[in-house]
């Protein structure tokens, strides 16, 4: 391939536009009719071997249009969060492009202050990110986004600025449930299941710090930090390896050496069997109380 062409692929990190480089109009059609390089979008190349990474495709997208801003799945891979599939079709917000297969264009204008820049490409904020994608993957994306410390009152801001869209009402539904800030969908059913029967005195995701000012030592999926009880919800995926349950034992340990008793409870005990859960928190919480010899809330 002419150098020349290697060159402005290299500065554009992996595609360049045709009318950036009218010198190269001639090199580019020699390329393509090789196979060397392949059209992503109107007028805009990557090397056809580069041509189907996710990177790539959506920075040809700001290459096609500088002001557009790359949303939903894409944008949730470029923030890093790798429990997203890759998506066959990258979705951006533009007021200029138009339709072509893999990409999905919206007319839609993104306010300033929820638009995230990285080398080369404008994505959404990781709050608009997750409240965008709750239609197409549920609660478990604002779980997802919680866990990585996306702040909820961030999420609710998000969707305030980004009003009258379809799937709204289920956004907004989604995130009033999502009020205890769980990290996962049992931690969802069981902070749900808790709340309906009226159980109090417990804290989600609560940080024990094992020293004053030092760095929190655990966080607890559930707490009732009152009474140094720490109920821990364990999925399968997280919980199951050999390595996953020398952590757990240690931490657990080191919880036991500031007092805290800890019981853990399966993910799928919870689902399966709510109303089973919350009755064994509140003996949990009633056995806790008498040996501590507090009253119970």
């Amino acid at each position: 391939m002419n150098p020349l062409l290697n060159e402005a692929l290299a500065a554009g990190r992996g595609v360049l536009a045709r009318r950036d480089y009218p010198e190269l109009a001639g090199s580019i059609d020699v390329a393509r009719r090789n196979g060397q390089l392949k059209s992503i979008l109107p007028g805009v190349y990557a090397e056809t071997a580069a041509a189907a990474r996710l990177d790539i495709r959506c920075r040809a997208v700001m290459v096609a249009d500088p002001q557009a801003v790359v949303a939903g799945s894409a944008a949730a891979l470029l923030h890093g969060w790798d429990e997203i599939d890759e998506p066959a079709v990258v979705c951006a917000a533009s007021n200029s492009l138009h339709g072509r297969i893999g990409f999905k264009f919206e007319r839609r204008t993104i306010p300033g202050r929820l638009v995230r820049k990285l080398p080369g490409i404008r994505i959404t904020s990781r709050a608009l990110t997750a409240v965008d994608l709750v239609p197409q993957l549920g609660s478990a994306i604002i779980d997802q986004a919680l866990r990585r410390k996306v702040p909820l009152d961030d999420l609710h801001q998000a969707l305030a600025l980004t009003p009258n869209r379809p799937g709204n009402r289920l956004r907004r539904e989604v995130l009033a449930d999502s009020r205890d800030r769980p990290w996962s969908p049992a931690e969802r059913a069981s902070h749900r299941a808790l709340r309906a029967h009226g159980v109090r005195g417990w804290v989600a995701n609560y940080a024990v710090i094992s020293a004053a000012a030092a760095p929190v030592m655990a966080y607890c999926d559930i707490a009732f930090p009152r009474l140094k009880l720490a109920i821990e919800i364990d999925g399968d995926a997280h919980h199951a390896s050999k390595a996953a349950n020398r952590r757990d034992r240690l931490r657990d340990q080191e919880l036991a050496r500031l007092g805290w008793q800890v019981v853990r409870v399966s993910a799928h005990c919870v689902m399966a069997d709510p109303d089973g859960f919350v009755a064994l928190v509140r003996d949990l919480v009633r056995v806790r109380a008498r040996q501590l010899g507090v009253p119970v809330e």
